[in-house]
């Protein structure tokens, strides 16, 4: 048997296949490494019965070496471990204790409990004060009656919510993968082991045969993976739910004639199969809830106003005035917009880093997460910490990237003159290892002066020089292995910083690029251009804010455009638009291109967020 922990270090070499250190595995599970190497001898066994070794050395870590269909099968042997084959933690029986409560009517005893998960009834006590701190931002609460038992209680979508958040958490890449090929490849051949439990299993199966039979390849190009299994799972769900009994509101009948688009006739069909195998009425709330539109119809979401109140709330409660940073503004907004609009409110999302972020960056994830929890009026949302740590992500790259105070090395740059070629090779220097500040430049006799006056870290000289700080010797006008050797000496005295500032000091991007002056004025010259061509073609009838937020906005998407720096395009892979954006999405596409920009579909799609603002 392998314990929970074992059982997640087990598939973590699975899934990898560069070495990993056992002090970086004690970070990531939030333990000891030496209760790290304890766990490992359980993993070494089991590996050694599938035939294989646990590789391990001093300065590179632990690794499994095989070929990838040895991985592949390892992954289903390692899938299909019946639940009770892995000893349960206390986070794994706190979920299954919610699981249970929500796939059963009434109330469920602590004697009922303790002989589902085969542990005492004092460690069930113990475990249900778990349970209220896991549903502490879910707006569901555990109800306790004495000589009765336990049963959860909340808006069923809230409920709902709570199910799908332990699923979709219980869930690797990799299931997630056989999980959603067995449909779009029909690969029915690949198993998918035992990733839900009953009677989850059942309905998830009898969904997925539907599902299969009826998808196509047309349906590749509007149906993202992501919604392929949120599809999946929430029709079990739904399925799961209404067999006890439980609506999300009305009980009113679905009219398949107000759907046309070829995804909702698909997934209508589908349902239409599906509720009738099981003798359950397909109701309009369901199939909303299934598809992810339940806010379809309310008022749309005002996703400028909430990145600016969220950057504004993190900023005073952190005291850091994140609102100096463009580019967290225009990144978040970017995030938000593809998550808010559109109905893709409660869509779960998967985090590889969730875990990481609560444990390294608890203070600023409560923030964000208050700040969600305030501002996004439909409140829901805010219940999955997967959706809280993405933006937790935006607001770590803005504090790296621009509040993070950068240690620089103060460098004295010693010629033959103090004049000359100075400024020049100042410059070059600067270009070339950013990380280097040239305070001055002097000459020999000049040195020791200078050195009084100025706090001084590193001497570049084109003579010997004798000095209390390193000295660097390099050619009048800096060579290659010059500025290598520069380059080298920086990484050595910036100690902590290095994995940082490395980063910072290879990038070259800027190195002989064009005259910056010019350059400038044609992106200023260009975003003005542009703008003025859409504010002709969009007019604005609101406040003069929204012309300024949106002049900005276009004068950052030129510069982004210029600097090869537009947004990720594959977060907007098979994003489904509107049939009412299309022809707005077309038209601003031709603007642009008009004007010689050809701009990601990403930066087109963030664009119309603001001009729908304005219809």
């Amino acid at each position: 048997m392998l314990s929970a922990r074992e059982f997640q270090l087990t598939n973590k070499l699975l899934n990898i296949k560069a070495p990993i250190r056992i002090k970086d595995l004690s970070t990531e599970f939030g333990v000891s490494t030496r209760t790290i190497k304890y766990d490992l001898e359980n993993v070494r066994k089991w590996f050694k019965i599938q035939g294989l070794t646990v590789n391990s050395q001093t300065s590179k870590g632990i690794w499994i070496h095989c070929d990838e269909r040895k991985r592949a099968e390892l992954r289903r042997v390692l899938s299909q471990f019946k639940r009770f084959q892995v000893y349960p933690d206390q986070a794994m029986r706190v979920k299954r204790i919610i699981l249970s409560l929500l796939l059963t009517n009434g109330y469920k005893t602590a004697a009922e409990l303790s002989e589902l998960l085969q542990v005492s009834r004092n460690t069930i006590l113990s475990d249900l004060n778990h349970v209220d701190e896991f549903l502490t931002s879910s707006n569901v609460e555990l109800e306790r009656k004495p000589r009765i038992g336990y049963r959860l209680i909340g808006n069923e979508l809230q409920l709902r919510l709570v199910l799908e958040h332990i699923v979709y958490n219980s869930l690797d890449d990799y299931q997630i993968y056989k999980m959603t090929t067995r449909i779009t490849k029909q690969e029915r051949q690949m198993e998918i082991g035992t990733v839900l439990e009953r009677p989850l299993k059942q309905i998830y199966e009898t969904a997925e045969k539907h599902m299969s039979g009826l998808y196509s390849p047309s349906l590749a190009p509007l149906l993202r993976l992501s919604d392929l299994l949120k599809f999946l799972l929430r029709l079990t769900f739904s399925v799961a739910r209404l067999n006890l009994g439980h609506t999300i509101n009305s009980y009113r009948v679905l009219e398949r004639t107000q759907y046309k688009d070829e995804l909702s006739l698909f997934l209508v069909s589908v349902m239409e199969k599906l509720y009738a195998e099981v003798q359950l009425p397909l109701l309009e709330e369901e199939f909303l809830y299934v598809s992810g539109n339940m806010e379809k119809a309310s008022e749309q979401t005002d996703v400028v106003g909430i990145t600016k109140k969220i950057i504004e709330y993190v900023s005073i409660r952190e005291g850091i005035d994140y609102k100096k940073d463009p580019k967290l503004y225009s990144n978040l907004l970017s995030h938000l917009s593809l998550r808010l609009q559109n109905g893709s409110l409660y869509l779960n999302e998967i985090n590889p880093m969730e875990d990481e972020v609560k444990r390294n960056h608890a203070s600023l994830f409560q923030t964000v997460q208050e700040a969600c929890r305030k501002f996004v009026k439909q409140h829901t949302l805010i219940a999955q910490d997967s959706f809280s740590s993405l933006i937790v992500l935006h607001f770590l790259v803005s504090y790296e990237n621009t509040f993070k105070p950068k240690k620089k090395v103060k460098v004295l740059y010693v010629c033959s003159t103090g004049r000359g070629v100075a400024r020049l090779i100042k410059n070059k220097v600067e270009k070339e290892i950013p990380a280097v500040d040239i305070v001055s430049y002097c000459s020999l006799l000049e040195v020791e002066e200078i050195c009084q006056t100025e706090e001084v870290d590193l001497i570049i000289s084109v003579f010997p020089v004798e000095a209390t700080v390193p000295v660097i010797v390099v050619e009048p006008l800096p060579v290659k292995r010059d500025i290598e050797e520069i380059r080298k000496q920086v990484r050595a005295m910036i100690g902590s910083d290095g994995d940082q500032m490395n980063q910072l000091l290879e990038n070259n991007d800027f190195t002989n690029s064009e005259d910056s002056e010019s350059l400038s004025q044609e992106i200023i010259l260009k975003g003005f251009e542009v703008a003025h061509a859409l504010l002709e073609a969009f007019p604005i009838e609101k406040e003069e804010n929204w012309k300024n937020a949106f002049m900005m906005h276009i004068f950052l998407m030129v510069h982004r455009y210029y600097f090869d720096k537009q947004y990720d395009q594959y977060l907007y892979a098979h994003y489904q638009m509107l049939d009412s954006d299309e022809e707005m999405f077309h038209r601003v596409q031709q603007i642009l291109k008009e004007k010689d920009l050809h701009v990601h579909e990403a930066e087109i799609i963030t664009v119309i967020q603001y001009l729908k603002k304005w219809k």
